[in-house]
């Protein structure tokens, strides 16, 4: 794809709702800045309103309603606009000298309970359809794919939104509450789709790359008991899928370490699956970063990006988190966070990349806007 031009993309565009309403219009004079920032995991997504208010009306027949619902579209004048998601506002504040409003609104809103401590047992039953039954209880609509691991015994005695974190966290899925879509995803399946863009390293901005091995282990190894022969058995899976580029003559892309893990697991399907966890988690971590880079609707968490000429450090990246900034000039930027999933075993340029603009089925339903 080639690279956005500021003849080709002269200004910004934003289209923001409240409550069904756009008001657009109405902020735009006063609009300093719009923040929209977006997890694949662990973070509910968020959306950053400061505007000027120098004559007071935010204040009082302005003054927005916690839990009234924002939406945003966004993308770049004579280009179609994308929709990035709804949130529920949680937070006004003010700052004076000189008089401004911040207004914060949460993909994961406070319409639903999903902050109330529950106390639960699932017993017998598969870790799909133990988030099956927390989407159900929270009314929301379950979205992702979910292998059906099986699980013998399960105690939640923390929120819905803590407990499936950490069990999303045990098995490597992306887990986030985004407006009325419980997002339960398998990591390695984001980390499979095509690549949206391909990006040029000197093209970016504020670029930060850290390749590190120490992070890498040769293999894992896992401890079960077998609660039926009352034995303990070892499994040792050695470390295929590592992403790093050799960077000297010993060819080395992991550490010489084992890691090892002791956690109670029914089965020997569960226990693997949690080793398989770690290491796909650690070979994620071999080489992280970020970078700045003129915005794009489609560059949001879970989608995967190209970044060429740049030597043992290019290869596929997947988004992590995104943060976009819209400000008063009309400026449009992406900062990102992102991990590398797999690296060239040959050079890469732009002639043999082509980014299919196809958004992930992990993020936001982007739409059209008219």
């Amino acid at each position: 794809m080639d690279a956005l031009i500021p003849e080709q993309v002269p200004e910004a565009r934003f289209v923001l709702t409240y409550q069904q309403r756009n008001i657009t219009r109405d902020i735009s004079l006063n609009l300093v800045s719009l923040s929209y920032s977006d997890y694949l995991t662990d973070q509910a997504d968020s959306l950053d309103v400061e505007l000027e208010d120098s004559e007071g009306k935010w204040l009082d027949a302005w003054y927005p309603g916690h839990g009234d619902t924002l939406t945003l579209s966004i993308g770049w004048d004579g280009q179609p606009m994308r929709a990035l998601g709804s949130f529920e506002i949680d937070e006004i504040e003010l700052n004076s000298p000189p008089s401004s409003v911040s207004i914060r609104a949460l993909g994961a809103g406070i319409q639903n309970a999903l902050r109330t401590t529950e106390h639960q047992a699932y017993e017998n039953t598969t870790l799909d359809a133990v988030a099956k039954q927390v989407a159900s209880r929270q009314g929301l609509e379950l979205v992702g794919s979910i292998e059906p691991i099986k699980l013998d015994r399960l105690t939640q005695q923390d929120s819905d939104l803590t407990f499936l974190r950490n069990l999303a966290g045990e098995y490597d899925y992306a887990f986030k509450v985004t407006g009325k879509r419980l997002v339960f995803h398998a990591i390695s399946e984001l980390a499979k789709g095509v690549p949206v863009a391909s990006l040029v390293l000197k093209d970016l901005a504020s670029v930060r790359l850290r390749d590190q091995i120490t992070v890498v282990p040769k293999a894992v190894e896992v401890k079960h008991k077998d609660p039926a022969k009352k034995q303990l058995i070892s499994y040792n899976i050695v470390n295929g899928e590592t992403v790093a580029v050799p960077s000297s003559a010993s060819k080395t892309t992991t550490s010489a370490d084992t890691k090892k893990k002791r956690k109670r697991s029914a089965s020997a399907e569960e226990a693997k699956a949690k080793a398989k966890a770690d290491l796909a988690r650690a070979n994620r971590e071999r080489t992280t970063g970020g970078w700045t880079t003129m915005g794009r609707p489609n560059l949001v968490s879970g989608n995967v990006v190209t970044l060429v000429a740049a030597g043992k450090l290019g290869g596929n990246y997947l988004i992590t988190a995104s943060h976009h900034r819209v400000t008063r000039s009309g400026g449009y930027t992406v900062d990102k966070e992102v991990c590398r999933i797999s690296a060239p075993s040959i050079s890469l340029t732009l002639n043999n990349t082509k980014p299919d603009l196809a958004l992930s089925t992990y993020g936001p339903q982007h739409e059209v806007v008219a």
